[in-house]
């Protein structure tokens, strides 16, 4: 995990902050880009394959870009992609047994509160769409062929926007994302890992 680099940078963040006059008012209709660094953390007990092995995938953090759109004060859409591939390892019966990367594509249309206010909490919902990619098998799997497939679900969001200037702004979020993905060995189907991660980050960004 790479909890430490998360850390630096929310206080990076803060610190960034710090004697900052209070945002005016939310401007109009506008694009917004955003640089962060986020943490993917997948849920317990990924599934069960081949009808016996407990599959358990462990968290990677990487930074990404969010890149959005303000309709009004309240509306807006985003898209929000990792700038390099999320590398997880996947253990079978608690023996690491297999890594795979992918990169996650997420869209949400969310709802701001406050906007007339320097802290602006939102609520946001979505599609998202993630590649697997660079699957390699080491332990009890050396020499085999894993192949899992590409998802798709819906992605829940929540977070609250710290506006340090009318432009510039701070995020502090998290997302949900209902994934799962099949999974084959050597050709043949071996059941259904059910990822389903919370993603945490924080973000510094600019509001066209």
């Amino acid at each position: 995990m790479k909890a430490l680099p998360l850390t630096l940078l929310a206080g990076a963040l803060l610190a960034a902050t710090a004697g900052a006059a209070q945002a005016q008012s939310a401007s109009g209709p506008g694009f917004y880009g955003a640089i962060g660094y986020h943490y993917v953390n997948p849920k317990s007990g990924n599934g069960t394959l081949a009808g016996v092995f407990r599959s358990d995938i462990n968290s990677d953090s990487e930074p990404t870009l969010t890149l959005g759109y303000n309709f009004d004060s309240n509306w807006s859409a985003e898209a929000w992609l990792p700038l390099t591939k999320f590398k997880h390892d996947v253990s079978l019966d608690g023996a690491k047994s297999a890594s795979i990367k992918h990169m996650p594509y997420l869209f949400t249309a969310q709802y701001h509160f406050l906007p007339d206010s320097a802290f602006r909490p939102f609520i946001g919902a979505g599609y998202g769409f993630v590649n697997v990619s660079g699957e390699r098998t080491t332990g009890p799997l050396t020499g085999t062929s894993l192949n899992v497939k590409s998802g798709d679900g819906f992605v829940g969001q929540f977070g609250v926007d710290y506006y340090a200037t009318n432009n510039v702004f701070i995020r502090a979020d998290a997302r949900y994302f209902d994934w799962k993905s099949k999974v084959e060995l050597n050709g043949a189907g071996i059941g259904e890992v059910k990822v389903n991660p919370w993603i945490y980050g924080v973000s510094m960004g600019y509001r066209f």
